[in-house]
């Protein structure tokens, strides 16, 4: 009795094992060809050729080895199902961790260092300056991180800013206790106002940069603001209908982390207090572009200006060069 007990446990983990191999290659070839680096393991999409081979070779063990051993040892429908859910599940979850495993490592890899900046903090507004070289009347720039990822990583950006000669101010909202429309836009205006009396900045060429939801308060504090002069907002939320499975800018997030973010844009309150898409047509009369995923299309005469990155990932700005190249040149290309 023993003996077939142990038998059956050899035959449903050998088959389950197939299952495994067949679906996790499924999934690769799936989140390769849709650039979705939240779920390709082990070597994402920057591979994708590679990737694909080793996807279609699992592919291939799964189905082969399937049909050899199915007609030889039939399993009934309740083993059948257990066989397919437990391959199927394990392949999902080695998939996300994998994926979550890759991008942590690459994020660390990538880490840019930047020099201590000058710390600020006046009633909301928590920041770091970096001043420009020649530290004298040159152009400034807010960079809005998403005020529902507190913790999020915009190192590259800024240090790609500050070595392009812009005067740089990044937001903190870590120290906020409570995430609120009218205390994010008194920050702004803090800062906005701040920056116009350093001697480093000329106050006739402020600009803002947001990320996500960050995006939204740039184009809501450059409408109310007539002397900001110019606002780029990189994949802003503008409305509780937009996140959703199609955002192109969470392509480059885990499974894990891209879910999250969708659930904190969904749930917050201050997506419909801001109406970024409301207050475009306040700012349009001076410079304002958004920032999105996709290929570049005729789209140069639209209202406000749509820059594209083909592929790309624009929510993670840190760890994507083309967003980093296309903010900073539009930006200096507004501001000089």
């Amino acid at each position: 009795m023993n003996a077939f007990i142990a038998l059956l446990w050899r035959r449903l983990l050998v088959q389950m094992a197939l299952v495994f191999a067949a679906a996790l290659g499924t999934l690769q070839i799936v989140a390769l060809r849709s650039c979705l680096e939240g779920l390709a393991w082990p070597v994402g999409p920057a591979h994708r050729r590679f990737g694909q081979v080793l996807a279609g070779l699992l592919v291939v063990l799964g189905v082969l080895g399937g049909m050899l051993l199915i007609p030889a040892q039939p399993l009934t429908p309740e083993q059948l199902v257990a066989v397919l859910l437990g391959g199927v599940g394990l392949a999902l979850a080695v998939s996300v961790t994998g994926a979550a495993t890759r991008l942590r490592l690459r994020r660390k890899v990538r880490q840019v260092r930047l020099l201590p900046g000058e710390r600020i903090e006046q009633g909301p507004l928590r920041a770091t300056f970096r001043a420009p070289t020649p530290a004298e009347s040159a152009p400034a720039v807010c960079v809005l991180p998403d005020p529902t990822s507190p913790r999020e990583e915009l190192t590259e950006l800024t240090g790609a800013l500050a070595e392009a000669g812009l005067a740089v101010l990044e937001f903190d909202w870590r120290s906020l206790r409570k995430v609120d429309r009218l205390t994010l836009q008194g920050a702004v205006s803090i800062g906005l106002s701040w920056l116009a009396q350093r001697k480093e900045t000329d106050p006739g060429r402020i600009g803002l940069v947001g990320v996500g939801l960050g995006g939204d308060l740039a184009l809501k504090s450059g409408s109310t603001d007539p002397d900001v002069a110019a606002v780029l907002a990189i994949e802003p939320v503008l409305g509780r209908g937009r996140p959703g499975p199609g955002l192109e800018g969470l392509r480059g997030f885990s499974w894990f982390r891209a879910r999250r973010r969708i659930r904190r844009w969904r749930r917050s309150k201050v997506v419909p207090e801001l109406n970024a898409a409301g207050a475009i047509p306040v700012v349009a009369p001076r410079h304002v572009a958004v920032l999105v995923s996709g290929r570049p299309g005729a789209d140069e005469d639209q209202v406000p200006e749509i820059l594209r990155v083909a592929d790309g990932w624009t929510l993670t700005p840190c760890g994507h060069p083309e967003s980093v190249a296309i903010a900073r040149r539009w930006l200096l290309e507004h501001l000089r």
